[in-house]
């Protein structure tokens, strides 16, 4: 690799729609076809995007495409983010959604046919986009970045028993109800800016954007600009309970439900009695005690011409923050 203007691809063979018609083959045709100038490396091993990314980085490249699911982006942010740049601003992320969830291209409002990702590139619509940080005080745990959605409890939980790679998208919703079967809620202690929150809780989600799990809305007021972290903290609940709540977590309502509770904060510390598991953007990255925060605009992100750089904002947030009941 060496320093040009290029685009730099780093496509994960292995991400989940490898084999369908929304496949890396189909979206390298189109861009070659729109004359875009394009480089192209495949990733060998799990997690290999990081390091390539990193390299790219140091020598130069300034833009990059994540080819791949989530975890795929995740690897190419960390890579990036660990660079050692006095200012990653320079450099320039599109994403390529050929994952099984693809969660946080729909946050961006790109879409998975070979057409989506060659308009977006063209278009050079862009965003600047806070970047998630994840770090473990005292337990020599290392740093992580993530450019979605982290969490703490059941959702790592349900990470840690996903299949991969992933095979379909109802993998995810399979997963997530088997495991309530036996899965036992952790006491967790959450301070939000200041704010406390401590009791048996399902999980809490610390989300930059809006989206996870293939389709869950667990954030829909999130901005991804804005040097916030939106809160999402979900009581224990027992199985026949939690049933309900999958629906408005899909339609985006679940802030409203009273076993949710709502916050935004720039810094957040969990613990939890018994230590529970921590995922970055669907990636298992340690456990806790972990202390989340950002940096504002740290990163710049090509979007879908025509959406909202701070992202689809259905409402006001002060809308859904909701006591906790029972």
């Amino acid at each position: 690799m060496t320093a040009t203007g290029d685009w730099l691809a780093i496509v994960n063979p292995n991400s989940g729609l490898t084999r369908s018609r929304h496949n890396w083959g189909g979206i390298e045709a189109a861009l070659r076809a729109a004359q875009i100038p394009l480089e192209v490396v495949h990733t060998g091993q799990p997690h290999e995007g990081e390091s390539i990314a990193r390299r790219a980085v140091q020598q130069g490249r300034r833009q990059l495409i994540a080819a791949g699911g989530d975890g795929s982006v995740n690897d190419v942010v960390n890579g990036v983010m660990d660079a050692g740049l006095a200012d990653t601003r320079e450099v320039t992320l599109a994403v390529a959604p050929t994952g099984t969830g693809n969660d946080w291209a729909r946050s961006l409002g790109i879409g998975r046919r070979p057409a989506d990702v060659v308009s977006a590139i063209t278009a050079g619509r862009t965003m600047l986009h806070d970047v998630g940080i994840v770090d473990y005080p005292g337990s020599g745990q290392r740093r992580r970045w993530f450019i979605n959605v982290a969490g703490a409890g059941y959702d790592a939980h349900m990470t840690a028993r996903l299949p991969r790679p992933i095979p379909s998208a109802l993998t995810y919703l399979r997963v997530a109800i088997s495991g309530l079967v036996s899965y036992r809620a952790p006491r967790f202690r959450v301070d939000a800016d200041g704010t406390r929150f401590d009791g048996p809780m399902l999980l809490v989600f610390a989300a930059n954007a809006q989206y996870c799990g293939n389709r869950m809305h667990v954030a829909p007021v999130a901005r991804m600009d804005d040097g916030l972290l939106d809160v999402v903290m979900v009581r224990e609940l027992g199985l026949l309970a939690v049933l309900p709540k999958l629906v408005k977590l899909y339609r985006g309502t679940i802030l409203g439900d009273p076993a949710v509770r709502h916050v935004r904060a720039a810094k957040v510390r969990i613990e939890a009695e018994p230590q529970a598991g921590v995922q970055v953007d669907g990636q298992m990255a340690g456990s806790t005690p972990a202390e989340f925060s950002l940096l504002r605009q740290a990163l710049r992100v090509v979007v879908r011409p025509g959406i909202s750089p701070a992202g689809a904002v259905a409402s006001s947030p002060s809308t859904y923050r909701a006591r906790w009941s029972g």
